[in-house]
């Protein structure tokens, strides 16, 4: 485990209560190194594809690993219930732009006696007071916490005329940082029991001759007259609304025809041939997919893994 810093992970306050801890964003040099390293630049614009044949708007945010980092929820023996949650931030052990950072987190639970009350501002003061009692180790679960820890500054566009920033506090290393909890709106969130993530495709498209694919960004270009450069005809192959729903993406590029209508026929973000993984591939249980006959010209399964968390409402992550 990485050392605790000088910031003390359990101090006694005014009145009994714990004294603040330092903010990582204190730090010039953590700080820094977050901003640089957390894939957003700024204001992170909403962008718009398609899934299951509906717009869909998402993010591309950094940390994109095909494992979770091990994040640690504190609970107690309480009544009836063997181990309900603690009002207590989630812990970590790295921060963007270590080694063994991910946007990812594992949730592993530590159980603490019955009536137990405090603050365990890092691993190693869990792993202190595991010892001293002789506690359980913690349990590594399924369960997916998707929180990508963000710059002070860093802001999400969510639909609103304010975008949004990092909305939840971890304790990492004895400080406070922030980070986008996408968690909270998702009902299917899990992880594989080695902490491997669940991947899916997302499919970009692009026209047979043609240099760019059909996302806005790419050609930096407004294909549909509405006054920004945010818009493709990106098809995710899951929603919010499935159970394998998840937030890792396989970029696969895919070959249509050269007369294939999209956003920039239409002149409308909400318009194209192609707005379901159903129409170009079929696609097998174990999520290997086999092209439609006529529908594509061809396609590539690429190495690169984004991390797109798909918007749940307007306004909202």
């Amino acid at each position: 485990m990485a050392s605790v810093p000088a910031a003390v992970t359990f101090a006694v306050g005014c009145a009994g209560e714990p004294a603040p801890l330092p903010s990582l964003y204190d730090d010039p040099a953590l700080a820094a190194q977050v901003a640089e390293a957390d894939g957003i630049d700024g204001v992170a614009p909403r962008l718009g594809g398609f899934v299951h044949g509906a717009p869909v708007r998402y993010w591309t945010v950094g940390g994109a690993t095909e494992v979770a980092m091990p994040v640690y929820r504190l609970c107690r023996a309480e009544g009836d219930e063997t181990c309900a949650p603690i009002d207590h931030p989630p812990v970590v052990d790295r921060i963007p732009g270590e080694d063994g950072y991910s946007a990812f987190g594992q949730v592993h639970w530590v159980q603490l006696p019955e009536g137990w009350d405090g603050r365990l501002a890092s691993v190693d003061a869990i792993e202190a007071e595991i010892g001293e009692r002789g506690l359980a180790p913690p349990v590594a679960t399924s369960e997916l916490w998707h929180c990508p820890i963000a710059g002070a500054d860093a802001r999400l566009d969510v639909g609103l005329e304010e975008p949004m920033g990092p909305d939840e506090t971890v304790y990492v290393r004895g400080m406070e940082a922030r980070c986008f909890d996408f968690t909270a709106t998702r009902d299917h969130r899990a992880v594989l029991p080695d902490g491997t993530m669940f991947v899916r495709n997302v499919y970009v498209l692009q026209r047979e001759g043609e240099d760019a694919p059909l996302v806005e960004a790419a050609r930096m270009e407004d294909l549909t007259g509405d006054g920004d450069t945010t818009d493709s005809n990106n098809v995710f192959g899951v929603g919010l609304e499935d159970f394998d729903y998840t937030p890792l993406w396989r970029l696969v590029v895919v070959t249509v025809p050269d007369d294939y209508a999209s956003i920039d026929t239409a002149g409308d973000e909400a318009t194209a041939d192609y707005t379901d993984s159903a129409q170009m591939f079929d696609v097998a249980p174990d999520y290997t997919i086999t092209p439609i006959e006529g529908a594509i010209v061809d396609y590539e399964l690429t190495d690169t893994l984004i991390n797109c968390p798909l918007q749940s409402a307007d306004g909202a992550l």
